[in-house]
């Protein structure tokens, strides 16, 4: 296997062009040839990798034949050999079948990527030269995006537990140090007798009234929440759940909180872009993502995707639309 690769990467990297004879069959076998050398490491070929090894082993050869029947063309003192000839002109028709099963067979193969949600794969595809589908090519947009705000979101995560930690050690190192006691002379003690309390006569109707003025307190109002500051609160919340969880290293809960988090995150910036509406829609546009990742992280029947559920729904629906349609304008 490192023998095949090391023979033709030089020859495929050195080639400029494709042979010119029989070149309406050849270009696309040489072509695609050069395609699945890109994509032969993937994973849906791993329990099959000679099918694109063996087809790019002998489309090289044949590549080779026709350069060389191309030099015998060009030179007049060199004669053709009609023999080589034939036996190029069937290897191409047999390469041209095995790439019509093989690109048959990718094709099947992108629908399943698709539905996996495998867009790393897909875009490993694209990049060879493929041509895919405008929806596939929309989800592979739109998850580029989503791990770039991820990992956005794990740098926010890290500095806050590198905060956490500096903090922890200050804490520490505090509490390390000795207290600083300062010495106390001696004092006299002067024991001073104790006098007798005067209880002062008041007349009865006085002492109904002070009654009634120490029964009566003022309530005081206390203000409720915005819904903004309950998301606020509930966003710092999460993260210090979320970092007991990475230091207990339960993977699967993570998984869901991250979801959950994220859906916070972003109801926080709906909240806060009342009057911007491309910033409104595209917090809301992110809700609806991370809600559906959360259906799989934590499951359908979870409490917590049940829970946030219903919290992103009213906006999902007319509010989204109106978002949109105030951006568009």
């Amino acid at each position: 296997m490192r023998f095949i690769l090391f023979f033709l990467i030089p020859i495929i990297s050195l080639a400029s062009e494709f042979p010119e004879i029989f070149s309406s069959a050849g270009d696309e076998v040489f072509s695609n040839m050069q395609r699945y050398e890109k994509i032969k490491n993937l994973d849906i070929y791993k329990d099959r990798p000679e099918l694109l090894e063996a087809y790019c082993m002998d489309a090289n050869i044949s590549m080779q034949k026709g350069f060389a029947l191309d030099k015998r063309k060009d030179d007049p003192e060199l004669a053709i050999d009609k023999d080589m000839i034939k036996s190029y002109a069937k290897e191409l028709r047999t390469l041209s079948n095995q790439n019509e099963q093989i690109v048959s067979q990718l094709d099947k193969e992108l629908g399943i990527m698709y539905n996996n949600g495998d867009f790393v794969s897909l875009k490993r595809i694209s990049e060879a030269g493929f041509h895919l589908s405008e929806k596939m090519m929309h989800g592979i947009t739109n998850y580029e995006k989503q791990e770039s705000q991820r990992k956005d979101f794990a740098l926010i995560k890290k500095k806050i537990k590198k905060e956490k930690e500096a903090l922890k050690i200050k804490n520490k190192s505090q509490a390390s140090k000795p207290k600083f006691v300062p010495l106390v002379k001696e004092k006299l003690v002067v024991i001073v007798p104790k006098q007798e309390k005067v209880i002062p006569i008041i007349e009865p109707k006085l002492q109904v009234e002070i009654a009634k003025k120490e029964r009566i307190k003022p309530k005081v109002k206390t203000p409720k929440k915005t819904k903004l500051q309950y998301y606020e609160k509930s966003l710092h919340r999460l993260k210090d759940e979320l970092y007991n969880l990475r230091e207990s290293h339960e993977e699967e809960k993570m998984a869901c909180l991250n979801d959950i988090t994220a859906i916070n995150y972003w109801m926080i910036s709906v909240l806060q872009n009342t009057n911007e509406s491309c910033a409104r829609a595209d917090a809301i546009r992110q809700m609806k993502s991370y809600n559906k990742a959360s259906a799989f992280s934590c499951g359908r029947d979870s409490l917590r995707y049940v829970e946030w559920r219903g919290r992103i729904k009213p906006y999902v629906g007319r509010k989204l639309f109106e978002a949109e349609a105030g951006c568009n304008k």
